[in-house]
């Protein structure tokens, strides 16, 4: 499939009160420490039947769901209890509003949906400015994170796959935050001429590309990997998708170790390829602790159509 045969499954808005989920469908959101993640509280008595499921409380290995006025506590680790939760939703179309999440939440929320057969469509507002720190070292230009808990699965995407290190591809899929990025280069060990970094080309704005850059300098020297850039619409999990599928057809055999550390959107990305070519990659994520006010506002809305793109790896 070309480029130009490749739909970006995307509805933009401009700013979140163009938006109103559609009736006949049910709303899943959560709140996070940003100001951004709060909307969907204000769309609750503008809404015609709509359900709205609201993650109250969100864990390590569990959250706690308000569904139909009723507190819920899920394991993230079970697949049983995400699908029976979901299937106790009674609406098939099913909006997930991945800005308030968690990787660790929404993740295994997604997969769980599709595997039941709703009608996923996924949701993510972006902020209109980042934090800046005001005291910057080597990868640290904005103030983001207080730190990460470690390198280890996401639930329900734990990987069984082995391969030897000249058959693995290192992919990451890069933010602003370089001491991320060295970190997990340093746990994973990959061969310099197999990490294939993804930088956010176009971003948010038009200077994130260069932020991007600036911050991951030392370990794109470092590793020269910044010979093997590659670029993908910084708000487009549908665009690091097929950027995903164009890496895996220049490295044919090899693992793809995706690391997840840049946008949310990339994030999606990176799930939806794991779940199309579950053999084919694994995840490598970090687990960070966000700061309080690390963003500022919002600004677009986008509404990802996640059923419309064939996910040969998940079952109905």
């Amino acid at each position: 499939m070309g480029a130009k045969d490749r739909p970006l499954l995307t509805d933009s808005y401009s700013k979140v009160d163009d938006f109103i989920p559609e009736g006949g469908s049910a709303y899943l959101s959560g709140t996070s420490v940003e100001q951004r993640s709060e909307h969907a509280q204000a769309w609750e008595s503008r809404a015609t039947d709509v359900e709205f499921v609201r993650v109250i409380e969100q864990n390590t290995t569990n959250f706690t769901v308000s569904l139909k006025g009723q507190d819920l506590r899920v394991s993230l680790r079970s697949e049983s209890q995400l699908q029976n939760f979901l299937r106790n939703v009674d609406q098939s179309t099913l909006y997930i509003d991945i800005t308030g999440l968690g990787h660790h939440v929404w993740a295994p929320l997604l997969r769980a949906a599709l595997h039941v057969g709703k009608l996923v469509k996924a949701v993510y507002v972006e902020p209109s400015g980042y934090r800046f720190n005001p005291n910057p070292m080597e990868g640290d230009i904005f103030d983001l994170s207080v730190r990460i808990k470690g390198i280890s699965p996401i639930p329900g995407f734990a990987s069984l796959t082995e391969s030897d290190e000249e058959n693995v591809c290192f992919v990451p899929l890069l933010g602003f935050e370089g001491t991320r990025f060295a970190h997990i280069i340093e746990e994973v060990q990959p061969l310099n001429e197999r990490v294939i970094p993804v930088i956010g080309v176009p971003g948010f704005l038009p200077q994130y590309p260069f932020h991007t850059y600036h911050g991951n300098q030392l370990p794109l020297t470092n590793t020269e990997a910044w010979r093997n850039v590659r670029f993908a619409i910084a708000n487009c999990p549908f665009s690091l998708f097929y950027t995903l599928e164009d890496i895996a057809a220049d490295f044919p055999q090899s693992l793809l170790k995706i690391a997840p550390i840049g946008t949310k959107p990339h994030g999606l990305g990176a799930v939806l390829y794991a779940l199309a070519r579950p053999k084919q990659v694994e995840l490598i994520y970090d687990h960070p602790i966000r700061k309080e006010e690390r963003t500022e506002g919002s600004a677009r809305l986008l509404v990802y159509n996640v059923s419309t793109l064939p996910l040969s790896g998940v079952g109905k």
